[in-house]
């Protein structure tokens, strides 16, 4: 029955059209949204209204979480999706949007951060860091990172090994994969300047989300240096984002 649900809620929300916001929000800064054809804009502003609808969403410490917030994130990590034909990332089970720096409250040792993805399906992120997409000289995307890491988890891990359709090409994203994280590792040890940001070699988990970042915020970079990745990730997510980027 709640599947029944879900897809008429989505089939209902897909024919309503954005309001001229939020299409303004999506134009002023999501680059994809002025650059992509009319149908692919149309498919942008569905993904977005869907999560708009079905994700839940929290302000944190004391952040009013308006609409133009709400928008921009939806934005950002819609780009991602714009190959999927069936998920509009209303599994994860929330967004959390901080004023600032997360820092945390328990016992846990880990350091203040900007995003966070949970196991259960959260998403965490800094408001502040998401303002920051698409500013010059920053090709970091906090969105892209943290939604990729939800994509990777919804196999019940974190841990890099993305699912493909075809077991081919499962078996060429470990061997690729494998081979470039050496490369970062050995990269960073020797301080050595890279497209891929070198929080990446962290673990095979950031390394898939890094590498997410890369492809969307410098596709033409990570295509010319890394073009076997680019061509696994262009496989993945089912869509070039050289269509709109010009980095």
């Amino acid at each position: 029955m709640l599947s029944l649900f879900r897809r008429w809620h989505i089939r209902r929300l897909l024919r309503q059209p954005l309001d001229n916001d939020r299409t303004q929000w999506l134009k002023a800064h999501i680059a994809a949204h002025q650059k992509l054809d009319a149908a692919m804009r149309r498919r942008l502003e569905q993904i977005v209204a869907v999560m708009l609808a079905r994700c839940h969403w929290e302000g944190c410490e004391g952040l009013v979480l308006s609409d133009e917030i709400r928008t921009r994130i939806a934005g950002h990590a819609a780009v991602m999706l714009l190959g999927a034909k069936d998920y509009y990332f209303d599994s994860v089970s929330v967004i959390l949007v901080f004023p600032g720096i997360i820092r945390r409250h328990d016992q846990s040792n880990r350091s203040p951060t900007v995003g966070e993805a949970w196991a259960n399906g959260g998403v965490v992120l800094s408001w502040p860091e998401v303002q920051r997409i698409g500013i010059q000289g920053n090709q970091h995307n906090v969105v892209v990172h943290e939604f990729a890491h939800h994509l990777d988890g919804r196999d019940g891990e974190m841990g890099g090994s993305i699912p493909f359709s075809s077991t081919t090409d499962q078996a060429e994203w470990a061997r690729v994969a494998a081979i470039e994280y050496q490369q970062l590792l050995e990269d960073v040890r020797h301080r050595r300047a890279t497209v891929l940001d070198p929080y990446g070699a962290t673990n095979e988990a950031e390394f898939f989300a890094v590498a997410s970042e890369a492809f969307f915020e410098q596709p033409n970079r990570t295509h010319y240096h890394h073009q076997a990745l680019f061509d696994l990730l262009a496989k993945f997510y089912q869509i070039d984002p050289r269509l709109w980027n010009d980095h």
